[in-house]
């Protein structure tokens, strides 16, 4: 259910924001929040300057009354009152604007706000209000007060030094008070190499003129990164005007991007996007105008789902063996709604690791070319197919994914054909003889001959043409939406497919 925001007061407005920022992290940030590495620590230095400039602003005041004072425009009578105001308004800042500004923001001063820090747990679970202003006050305010009035600045500086050296020394690079709350400092965005797994958001990158998107993936996908809204603005900033989002094994989004489709005044197509076998061969099969409603869906995707776990285990005790790397499997599990481990997930939190810093089956990853979409890379490299580390998943048969789709008013079209072209026509007829309407041919995955190869196989075989994507956001950053390869004069081939079978509703 949306919430009208229109009539809210300014304070409401806040505490909604907050509990969406709150959120965002624990369904999601916290999957890409890093630890303070070697990289990071100037952000750090820089952040701690902010607050502290902001805390001793009332000094700032002083010295603009003292200069005033001294031209002559504020009486010198006025001495000692200001004196005094000005401790006033300095223990009011010391004591109540970062503390109660980390607490209302979730763990971010105005410095760490700048720089993209944030204080959480140890195991980077939320820290609460209370955990956040005791850190602030002890770890700060309370001993810079007590240092200055017995050793002058010169006690204040000497306890800034020892809290930068400890920072400097400790492998996560905490403050000497996180040892005693459980506290840590974490990244949310990457700024540099070492952390950029991908753009935060899609590149302004100069793409064919299209319209039709019928292939991207929301975060209701193990591996996408944005909710179903966020799908919509960007297409509306691409200029589509028809797209489906087709997620792995579920049909969630589709409810909602109904009711998108009405606000962005976007076309959308249903679509889901199943895994499924062919005599041993792994299919994706997306299917198209499905009723969405259908409680064979829930039972699918929790059976994937079931699958996906049993994987994931798997999956870390491979790569344990193979690179003699620990993986903190209940870390990857809190507040994982999948409660699975994808090969992402792992890259991500062993290149995070400081400890797996040096490793040398990791340098390919931190330095080179494939340090810029590392986490990308590694997944390639350890977990797909024929990689050492991957783990083949049970995934239903063909047959069956296709009466379900047929079963529920739905349209299946092959995705990614070209992989089951170039091992025989006589395979490829096999599968599209099971019942198959249609073939994905524009895709960024091809080459224009590719292409042109599907489009000949399609219009003998009398097939239907997709086009689509393969938007995820991080996990597939070159991956852009919109970019489906497909010249706008050639979308009349995709509309054919979607008026040979769209409705007036699909529930």
């Amino acid at each position: 259910m949306e919430t009208n925001t229109r009539h809210l007061s300014r304070r409401q407005l806040a505490g909604v924001y907050r509990r969406k920022h709150s959120k965002y992290y624990q369904e999601e940030g916290y999957r890409y929040a890093l630890n303070v590495s070697n990289a990071f620590v100037p952000e750090r230095i820089f952040a701690f300057a902010l607050d502290t400039c902001v805390m001793f602003l009332p000094i700032a005041l002083w010295e603009l009354c003292m200069l005033l004072m001294f031209v002559g425009i504020v009486p010198v009578l006025l001495l000692n009152t200001l004196e005094w105001a000005t401790l006033i308004l300095l223990a009011i800042s010391m004591f109540t604007f970062n503390p109660l500004l980390s607490a209302k923001s979730g763990g971010q001063t105005l410095g760490k706000y700048f720089y993209d820090l944030k204080v959480v747990k140890k195991n980077h679970k939320e820290a609460s209000s209370g955990t956040l202003i005791a850190r602030e006050l002890i770890g700060f305010s309370i001993p810079t007060l007590l240092l200055f009035i017995f050793f002058n600045v010169f006690g204040v500086f000497g306890y800034w030094l020892l809290n930068l050296l400890f920072m400097l020394i400790h492998p996560y690079h905490i403050s000497i008070i996180d040892l005693f709350l459980n506290t840590r400092i974490v990244v949310l965005r990457a700024k540099t190499k070492q952390r950029q797994t991908a753009p935060a958001v899609q590149p302004q990158k100069e793409l064919p003129k299209t319209t039709i998107d019928l292939h991207m993936h929301s975060n209701f996908s193990d591996d996408g990164s944005y909710n179903v809204e966020d799908l919509f603005q960007m297409a509306a900033k691409r200029g589509l005007k028809i797209i489906s989002v087709c997620d792995h094994n579920s049909v969630k989004a589709n409810l909602s991007a109904r009711r998108m489709s009405q606000l962005y005044h976007i076309d959308y197509i249903n679509g889901v996007e199943l895994d499924c076998r062919y005599q041993n061969i792994h299919l994706r099969v997306l299917g198209y105008f499905i009723n969405t409603s259908s409680e064979i869906f829930n039972h699918l995707e929790n059976e994937s789902l079931k699958h996906e776990n049993n994987a994931s285990l798997r999956r870390v005790e491979a790569f344990r063996r193979y690179t003699g790397i620990r993986v903190d499997i209940e870390a990857l599990l809190t507040k994982n709604r999948y409660q699975k481990i994808s090969g992402e997930m792992i890259a991500h939190q062993v290149l995070s690791n400081p400890q797996y810093q040096d490793h040398p089956m990791l340098k390919p990853y931190r330095y080179g070319e494939k340090s810029k979409h590392p986490i990308y890379y590694m997944n390639q490299d350890f977990f797909a197919k024929g990689a050492p580390c991957y783990v083949e998943v049970h995934h239903p048969k063909l047959e069956d994914i296709l009466d379900i789709i047929q079963l529920t008013g739905g349209v299946a079209v092959l995705s990614k054909p070209l992989e089951v072209l170039v091992q025989g026509e006589a395979l490829f007829d096999e599968i599209i003889a099971k019942g198959i309407a249609g073939i994905e041919v524009f895709t960024p995955y091809y080459t224009d001959q590719e292409m042109a190869k599907l489009l000949k196989a399609a219009k003998e075989r009398q097939l239907f043409i997709t086009a689509g994507s393969d938007f995820h956001g991080q996990s597939k950053p070159d991956n852009l939406m919109g970019d489906t390869h497909c010249p706008i004069a050639a979308e009349k081939l995709v509309k054919q497919f979607l008026d040979a079978h769209r409705k007036s509703s699909y529930e």
